[in-house]
């Protein structure tokens, strides 16, 4: 009687278990992978939105200043822009037109922890009066006769090669 019931007892058999198991895996190995892919995406859009905040950030202080201040003590934009506090209490030196920041990474201020591996460039070009054998307008850090115009562009550069670029222009 055992037997008989034994015999009449429907289950799975090992093929059948092995089988599912296999048409399982397949349908969940490229959904890891799209948990990994979307995480990948996640960690480049905050750095995106990292570095879109620290070029607003120096292109906003830059908007901020007066254009050409008589007075040596106040900072302004045409003489003494960038100003990096962070490195010491003098203007910092600026060469060519363009400002090489170092890493984002002083360990007096926790402000700046958001932005750990992140290094801007500050880069202000004057704009050039036309000329006559060239009529459309110049920028440059040097103009013989510079106007009252201001073109300043702040790229933000991180690892990977990845770099955000924002600019504006400041008249007197």
């Amino acid at each position: 009687m055992l037997r008989k019931r034994l015999r009449e007892e429907s289950g799975y058999t090992l093929v059948e278990v092995m089988v599912s198991i296999i048409i399982l895996a397949i349908a969940i190995l490229p959904m890891a992978a799209m948990f990994d892919m979307g995480l990948s995406s996640a960690t480049t859009s905050g750095n995106y939105d990292k570095a879109r905040a620290l070029a607003n950030l120096k292109l906003e202080q830059a908007k901020s200043l007066p254009f050409d201040s008589d007075d040596n003590t106040i900072q302004d934009l045409k003489d003494d822009f960038p100003f990096e506090a962070l490195a010491s209490e003098t203007p910092t030196a600026y060469d060519d037109g363009v400002f090489l920041s170092g890493p984002m990474d002083d360990p007096d201020e926790d402000y700046w922890d958001n932005f750990t591996g992140f290094e801007y460039e500050i880069e202000k070009r004057y704009m050039c009066p036309p000329d006559a054998a060239s009529p459309s307008q110049n920028w440059s850090s040097d103009c013989p006769t510079p106007t009252d115009l201001i073109k300043v562009t702040v790229t933000v550069e991180w690892s990977e090669d990845k770099s955000y670029e924002t600019f504006g222009l400041v008249a007197q």
